[in-house]
């Protein structure tokens, strides 16, 4: 499979998904399909003026996202909305503004008319046909009443991700996988690749007193990868490499949880901005190992 047979797949998608984001021309970091990315406030783009006159091997862009910026007929044509910069995204946004399986992928199979969603279901193993040597359907436990279904299908995908699709797929004993669905090798369930964090630095400042913002974006910026990619970039300490991500905001009412006060000086204090600040955290990829 070439890249250029997947290219169209992944151009589908971003479009249907609603992709924001900046056209950078990084190999590292593909351009897509995108909506009109997210704007940095005053000390994103401080710090952006910086990194780029100081370094010319890295770049300090927007974050992409899947959140509307600017909503399509496609979209619309899913119910979603554009994002209103709430960050609730954690909570599901009810207009779709942010994308997921309850705003978008849901209900456009629901459009078709061939989709039956059963709920409280929870998929604990793959059927596998010894016959025709092919997955069949799925069993499956009614959460609430307990009771054991089986479903069959022609094709069965599992979007359970990472854990628990290898989970069922673990689970799924038959005689030709008596260490579970496809695992011949016998590292299913092994080799998990995760993100390391927790390293990065941050800064305030007392500049940019006159300005604010409006709304909650959803994301901040971003740094792509610039170790280990050829032309003087790459170093003998480590393969591979890692990015940044953060972002600037000014801090509010919290600041002011510890004092001994009240009346209206402290009123005011409560809605008074406080300073800004900027962070900065370091993601790097874990190499697959057996353990």
């Amino acid at each position: 499979i070439r890249y250029e047979d997947v290219a169209p797949w992944y151009s589908y998608v971003e479009r249907f998904v609603g992709i924001s984001g900046s056209y950078e021309g990084l190999d590292t970091l593909p351009d897509g399909e995108f909506l009109p990315a997210w704007e940095m406030n005053c000390v994103e783009k401080e710090i952006q003026q910086r990194v780029n006159q100081s370094y010319q091997d890295r770049k300090f862009i927007k974050g992409r996202c899947a959140h509307l910026t600017q909503p399509k007929d496609q979209h619309l044509a899913q119910g979603r909305g554009q994002c209103m910069a709430r960050n609730q995204c954690y909570r599901g946004c009810p207009f779709g503004g942010y994308f997921s399986s309850n705003s978008s992928t849901l209900p456009a199979a629901d459009i078709t008319g061939n989709m039956t969603l059963i709920p409280n279901s929870i998929v604990h193993e793959v059927i596998y046909d010894e016959t025709t040597k092919r997955a069949t359907g799925v069993r499956v436990i009614d959460t609430e009443t307990m009771e054991h279904y089986e479903y069959r299908a022609r094709v069965i995908f599992l979007c359970a991700s990472a854990i628990a699709s290898t989970s069922i797929l673990m689970q799924s004993i038959s005689s030709r996988f008596p260490n579970g669905m496809g695992n011949d090798s016998g590292e299913l369930g092994h080799n998990i690749m995760d993100h390391h964090l927790g390293v990065g630095a941050s800064g305030t400042t007392d500049s940019f007193r006159d300005k604010y913002y409006v709304g909650r974006r959803p994301n901040g910026y971003y740094i792509p990868r610039f170790r280990n990619l050829g032309e003087g970039t790459n170093v003998s300490e480590f393969i591979r490499g890692y990015g940044y991500q953060g972002g600037g905001s000014r801090s509010n009412w919290s600041e002011n949880i510890g004092e001994y006060q009240y009346g209206r000086a402290f009123n005011e204090a409560l809605i008074e901005p406080g300073g800004w600040s900027i962070g900065m955290g370091g993601f790097g990829e874990f190499l697959p190992y057996h353990d």
